[in-house]
């Protein structure tokens, strides 16, 4: 080594102070490196995602698919801009929401028909 390069590297030097890597800002440190090597963070589901599968399991409820619809839609947006898993679940409740819901608006044009 030269005499003018150190022999430890300082990271404070390398890195600012308070740099985030893009998609760890809500990850705990003392997680991730408590074990020896590096410990994996754990996936994330988007809550959003979860309440649309839900609302789309209960959809033969009337009303409950358009509600797993718009919620689909909308824990599709969040992911978007995040890390989180969930896309199918998301794109599962958007399709049985849509269908549902057709299949409750046809159901009540023939009962109006019908009378």
């Amino acid at each position: 080594m030269s005499p003018e390069q150190p022999d430890v590297v300082d990271p404070a030097r390398i890195v600012p102070a308070d740099f985030v890597f893009p998609g760890t800002e809500k990850l705990n440190p003392r997680e991730i490196f408590v074990g020896p090597g590096y410990q994996a963070p754990r996936q994330r589901t988007e809550p959003a995602a979860v309440a649309a599968l839900v609302c789309a399991v209960l959809s033969p409820i009337p009303g409950v698919g358009l509600l797993a619809l718009g919620l689909g839609i909308f824990a599709l947006r969040r992911i978007r801009n995040s890390y989180d898993t969930g896309h199918g679940q998301a794109w599962f409740a958007i399709v049985v929401g849509a269908a549902t819901t057709a299949g409750w608006l046809w159901l009540w044009w023939l009962i109006t028909q019908m009378s």
